[in-house]
């Protein structure tokens, strides 16, 4: 009796920590959280650096995870597309221990051309993807305009981005 009480009152406290989550998570059509992140350079990136057109947020774990690599390689192969659909791409790194080093190292192996920065632990931009896979596309004026959810092994690619971004 007192283990099916103790089950109970555990699965409650799951339920309750479940629907605090989800009612934080972020939806399409509010206003975008700011941020200010670790940039590869001098300058902190932040979200309002890219106010004159839409901005791609993709969020990755770090050099190691094959799936954010395959994730970065097919978008940057569409990033000239997307840039004139009228968007920039910013990758979030949020396990890259490594650090501004281990930046350099992504870029220098993929070629990637687009902006990184860093966000260790989800810190500051914890309401975006919190399970770290989706990417939000933002408009110019600040607001969510897409959601792409994503899994661990299946990440938005360039195709779909273009499409939400058409």
């Amino acid at each position: 009796m007192l283990i099916k009480a103790m089950l109970s009152i555990c699965l409650a406290m799951v339920g309750l920590t479940t629907s605090v989550v989800m009612a934080e998570e972020l939806k399409v059509g509010e206003k975008a959280p700011a941020f200010t992140l670790e940039g590869e350079g001098a300058e902190p990136v932040k979200l309002a650096d890219f106010q004159e057109k839409k901005l791609v947020i993709s969020f990755n774990r770090a050099n190691w995870c094959p799936f954010c690599m395959k994730q970065l390689a097919d978008i940057q192969k569409n990033y000239e597309a997307i840039q004139k659909a009228g968007a920039e791409v910013l990758v979030v790194w949020r396990e890259e221990s490594s650090g501004v080093e281990g930046l350099k190292k992504i870029r220098e192996k993929t070629k990637a051309k687009m902006p990184f920065a860093l966000d260790l632990g989800a810190k500051k931009t914890g309401q975006y993807s919190p399970e770290g896979f989706d990417t939000y596309i933002v408009d110019e004026q600040g607001k969510i305009i897409a959601i792409i959810e994503g899994t661990k092994p299946d990440r938005a690619m360039g195709e779909e981005i273009l499409k939400k971004l058409r």
